[in-house]
């Protein structure tokens, strides 16, 4: 940009490419100039102007909207046909009067909103869960059954590779319980029902929960990013442009993977933990034989069986969360690095939500 000064007022020439890349030095030096001359006209000489983008145009309409006095207006001359359409959709007195009445909100204005946004997400979310159940439903019935390449994929993936971070966690938290009620236990001699405490905890409870979290940390996460990015390059409207449901192409696999996968991953954290409990149980005098005898004497199946339903439910909600979040991903890096992150949080928000309805209803 060069400017030039004459009888009639300041001279701005742009000229080239104006984008994103490009603009802010354009913008400030533009700006700089107007804040010299407040009492003369602008004259901004679009002419050479070879390409603008939104935000040259933002620019552009920046520059008209500048309060200043009447005979030190700002004018662009000479923009292209194209260029100057998308400058006069906008009128510089909505922008001001807009301005002019904003207000700080209160307290029960922010619970208002945040409220309307939550109702609007439980809304979407149920209508994904209606799509994803219709297409599981066709698969299920084989008049649409899924590439099971993809779900071996993915189930490789999100589970084949977590099995060291699932076993780790499992096996600490088996050391932690047992150690942590064993030292109250100890007090009161009864010792040998913290095996009882250990296995009803790591197969109803925390083999399948601590599982799923660290599922949703690992994953979530990875499938919101995975079709958010796909998302934003266009991709999943090349699929819809196909004749392909994205569900059905996207969504389906993860759903029929993280299903299967959790409930396999929550029975070795179940192993790894028992098998954590009953190493520190040795340092409280129980062998390894007595801890099995008496573990077999407090556990049911159904605490197993039920372990292994929790699982699979946290397994959907967080693959229908993280495609859900994944699809919804606007434009932008930035926005795919929040939709993981909204993955996670809300899916760990739903598997304790789901847990708790789990301890009511089976209790």
């Amino acid at each position: 940009m060069t400017s030039t000064d004459s009888r009639q007022g300041i001279e701005l020439r742009l000229q080239g490419r104006i984008t994103a890349y490009t603009a802010a030095p354009i913008w400030q030096s533009a700006i700089d100039t107007l804040t010299r001359n407040p009492d003369r006209p602008i004259f901004v000489d679009a002419s050479q102007l070879d390409y603008v983008d939104d935000v040259g145009i933002a620019l552009l309409f920046d520059l008209t909207r500048r309060d200043r006095r009447a005979d030190a207006r700002v004018e662009i001359r000479e923009l292209a046909p194209n260029f100057a359409s998308l400058l006069r959709a906008f009128n510089p007195k909505d922008f001001v009067a807009f301005a002019s009445s904003r207000r700080p909100m209160g307290i029960l204005e922010h619970v208002g909103r945040a409220t309307a946004q939550l109702v609007a997400y439980a809304k979407d979310m149920a209508g994904f869960l209606g799509a994803c159940a219709r297409v599981l439903w066709l698969a299920l019935t084989r008049r649409g059954a899924p590439n099971w390449r993809d779900v071996l994929d993915v189930a490789t993936e999100a589970g084949a590779h977590a099995v060291p971070i699932v076993l780790l966690t499992g096996f600490l938290m088996g050391v932690i319980i047992a150690f942590e009620i064993g030292l109250v236990a100890r007090q009161f001699g009864a010792v040998i029902f913290v095996v009882n405490g250990v296995g009803v905890a790591m197969f109803r409870e925390l083999g399948a929960l601590m599982t799923a979290i660290v599922f949703a940390g690992r994953t979530g996460a990875a499938f919101a990013a995975q079709i958010g990015t796909q998302k934003v390059n266009e991709e999943v409207n090349a699929i819809s442009t196909f004749g392909l449901h994205p569900i059905h192409f996207l969504v389906l696999p993860r759903l029929i993977a993280a299903m299967f996968v959790l409930p396999l991953l929550a029975v070795l954290a179940d192993i790894v933990g028992i098998f954590g409990g009953a190493l520190v149980m040795t340092t409280f005098g129980v062998g390894f034989l007595q801890f099995y005898t008496q573990l077999l004497g407090a556990v049911t199946p159904g605490d197993f069986v039920l372990g292994i339903v929790k699982s699979a439910a946290f397994g959907l909600t967080i693959a229908a969360v993280g495609c859900q979040r994944g699809l919804g991903t606007g434009a932008g890096a930035i926005s795919v690095g929040l939709s993981a992150t909204s993955a996670v949080v809300t899916s760990i928000v739903l598997i304790i939500v789901i847990d708790g309805l789990f301890a009511v209803f089976t209790s």
